[in-house]
């Protein structure tokens, strides 16, 4: 009796344990199940892109900025780094000795074509000056008494057109090998000068053997060194690294100063040869400075290197870019886009209005006060700009701020309209 009692307590004791385990295992088995249902998507990379469900509208909107999209000519640029330079510059240098007595320009002043810019010491230029003055006034009074002395009657015109017409008969019989060229020469030596003692002619030769001639080059070279006592802007420009100082003893070709005409800069960028090919001259360009708070500035492009360097595979693009207020100065490092050619008639939004869900790009377009989340096919990306090729269409508001982490159907307030492209021309 009692063996058949504890048989059966340990028959129950076995059932409640089995019990127990199976309980336990159907709870493992039903959460194991909830958890492979939520995950199984992601687990085998086959998610759909969900769209979350409807806020509620009793949320708050959210605040964002938009741009309306319409279609433009887009250009597609290449972009490079370069420095800021004068359209041309040049060195200032003294052409005399001298010493400096007067200084008339500091660095950074800006100075008109021809304007002084130095003085040197002209005493021994002017005393120069002065003794050829003199020996010119001398040599004229000798060239006028000689002129009355011998009259001013002409060799007569018959015996210069006989030694005219030997001169040509003389080229003709040496052409023909009948005659040497001593004979030539003798010729041309006598129709020469019959020449020189014929009209005009015979007053130059006067005006040499009676000094006058070389009286008035020695004038006007004595002049010439005065002049250059006054040493003068060449062009229109500024004034930079200035490296003379009243008193200071300067000599030829010694450097003063640096002359810049820099109202319009230009900047060489290395430009790789697939997108040279599409560069003209005349093609619009957009220099960013980072030293003027990224001010951007639209230049053109002047000339391009019909060269590519072989080593970088890039040739050299120079771009002018406009300085009327002054505000640019060389060296200033700078961003370059070029414009390589435009695709017209395409809608263009800035390239953060386009988000990236799942591996696709989408834009929120707002309807009604709401965002729809909408996918999009982009195309051509250049600069802060790509193209979009379907999903939207002319007109609609796409937002590009604020809306990172907005849902479907969100409700949205619109703070501000942006341009969707500043095309900058």
């Amino acid at each position: 009796m009692n063996r058949m009692a504890s048989e059966t307590v340990q028959t129950a004791g076995r059932r409640r344990v089995q019990s127990w385990h199976v309980a336990a295992l159907v709870l493992v088995l039903a959460v194991g199940g909830l958890l492979l249902y939520a995950f199984w998507p992601v687990l085998t990379g086959q998610e759909e892109a969900q769209r979350p469900e409807e806020v509620q509208a009793s949320a708050p909107p959210v605040v964002v900025e938009a741009v309306v999209v319409q279609p433009v000519d887009f250009p597609l640029q290449a972009e490079a780094t370069g420095t800021l330079a004068p359209w041309r510059e040049t060195e200032v240098s003294a052409e005399v000795n001298g010493r400096v007595v007067e200084r008339r320009v500091k660095e950074g002043d800006r100075v008109a074509a021809g304007q002084v810019l130095v003085v040197l010491d002209d005493a021994e230029a002017r005393l120069a000056l002065a003794e050829a003055e003199a020996a010119l006034l001398k040599a004229r009074s000798e060239y006028a008494v000689q002129l009355s002395q011998t009259g001013t009657a002409a060799v007569d015109s018959t015996r210069l057109a006989e030694a005219r017409r030997a001169w040509q008969a003389a080229q003709e019989a040496y052409a023909r090998g009948e005659i040497d060229e001593a004979a030539l020469d003798e010729a041309r030596h006598r129709y020469e000068a019959l020449l020189l003692l014929s009209g005009a002619q015979r007053e130059a030769v006067r005006r040499v053997v009676t000094g006058l001639a070389e009286a008035e080059q020695r004038v006007a070279r004595a002049r010439l060194q005065l002049s250059r006592t006054r040493i003068r802007a060449p062009f229109v420009g500024r004034i930079a690294d200035l490296q003379v100082e009243v008193g200071q003893h300067v000599g030829p070709g010694q450097v003063l100063m640096r002359l810049l005409d820099d109202r319009r800069m230009k900047v060489e960028v290395d430009v790789l040869e697939a997108d040279l090919v599409h560069i003209r001259p005349g093609a619009s360009a957009w220099v960013r400075l980072p030293a003027l708070g990224d001010t951007v500035v639209t230049g053109v492009v002047h000339t391009i290197n019909p060269q590519i360097d072989p080593k970088t595979g890039a040739g050299r693009v120079t771009v002018a870019v406009p300085n009327p207020e002054g505000r640019l100065l060389a060296g200033m490092f700078a961003y370059v886009a070029l414009e390589t050619r435009r695709l017209p008639n395409r809608l263009v939004v800035p390239a953060e209005a386009v988000l990236v869900r799942q591996g696709r790009d989408l834009v929120f377009v707002i309807r009604n006060g709401r965002a729809q989340w909408t996918y999009v096919t982009t195309g051509p990306r250049s600069g802060d700009y790509v193209v979009l090729l379907d999903g939207v269409a002319p007109g609609d508001t796409v937002a590009i701020s604020g809306h990172h982490a907005l849902a479907h159907d969100a409700p949205v307030q619109v703070a501000a309209i942006r341009p969707a492209f500043l095309t900058m021309d």
